[in-house]
């Protein structure tokens, strides 16, 4: 919550008449939402394929984005979340440090010497991990070309822009070893690597995005790892309710965690206990490579 804090534009308890009011007129919106994707679900305007996806992230992944990962600086996009029985207006900017932290705690138990995300988008994950953890060999791999483009981008720069470094949750070890980040283009349906070749394959509500393709990216994530894989994603286990409703209308991920063995893959651990988004809840699964 320390991390998250500096990103949080107002706390209130869940019974106060703002946040009461802010949900409601939340909810009425989310309902209308949710019963057209039910009339017209027939419809393939309504389902999130390959090209809603490129076209929605095309436009948010750019080099100005690096701007937003500092602190004190203005707070974009601001969202209902919820944490410890409080209600929070805060920015998702905030999110990135205190998943950063999940995924060094991950690391240092681990102890990988290869790592890949699936999804990377602008590469903010990796790009810290790398600074931090400067002997690991860290691949990206995203599917927009812009996003593709921005990470590459910033590893013109010989050291991690100062802002960045101080938005990291814990010190950075070497701050321009993100210059080594591999990142490639490409689908995660078709994953250009060996069998095998990473011991750790982790996805960042990047799977939220492939209801349509569940099945394939699972087996090919399952593939390519050879001992560990960490999700942190909107497993239905945690989405029930008006969460359950938005992830349905937004054609996003609906696997549970008990599907994972079906893809060689037995969860150790699952964590769901850091701040949430009020309308869609995330899990952090770690598993095992059978």
């Amino acid at each position: 919550m320390e991390l998250f804090e500096p990103f949080v534009a107002g706390t209130y308890e869940v019974n106060a008449p703002k946040w009461r009011a802010e949900l409601h007129s939340r909810k009425r919106s989310l309902l209308r939402k949710y019963l057209r994707r039910i009339l017209f679900s027939w419809s393939p305007s309504t389902r999130r394929n390959q090209e809603t996806i490129i076209e929605e992230y095309s436009r948010a992944w750019n080099p100005r984005e690096y701007d937003n990962y500092r602190i004190g600086g203005p707070l974009t996009r601001i969202s209902p979340w919820e944490y410890a029985d409080k209600g929070m207006f805060a920015s998702d900017i905030g999110a990135t440090r205190f998943r950063q932290l999940i995924l060094i705690r991950t690391l240092e138990h681990l102890k990988p010497e290869r790592v890949l995300e699936v999804g990377c988008g602008n590469g903010i994950n990796l790009i810290l991990l790398a600074c931090r953890f400067p002997d690991i060999e860290f691949t990206g791999l995203e599917l927009t070309r812009e996003g593709h483009l921005t990470a590459v981008g910033l590893q013109k720069q010989a050291i991690l822009p100062e802002a960045m470094q101080e938005y990291a949750p814990l010190p950075l070890k070497d701050p321009s070893a993100f210059r080594k980040i591999r990142f490639v283009q490409g689908s995660a349906v078709d994953l250009p690597f060996a069998d095998k070749q990473f011991d750790l394959v982790y996805t960042i509500l990047a799977l939220e995005q492939m209801e349509r393709i569940r099945d394939k990216a699972l087996g090919e994530i399952a593939r390519v790892s050879a001992r560990h894989t960490l999700m942190l994603e909107p497993f239905r286990d945690v989405n029930t309710g008006w969460a359950r409703m938005n992830i349905i209308r937004r054609d996003y991920f609906r696997g549970s965690i008990d599907d994972l063995p079906r893809y060689g893959l037995k969860p150790v651990t699952a964590m769901n206990d850091f701040p949430q988004e009020t309308f869609l809840k995330a899990c952090a699964v770690l598993a095992e490579k059978q």
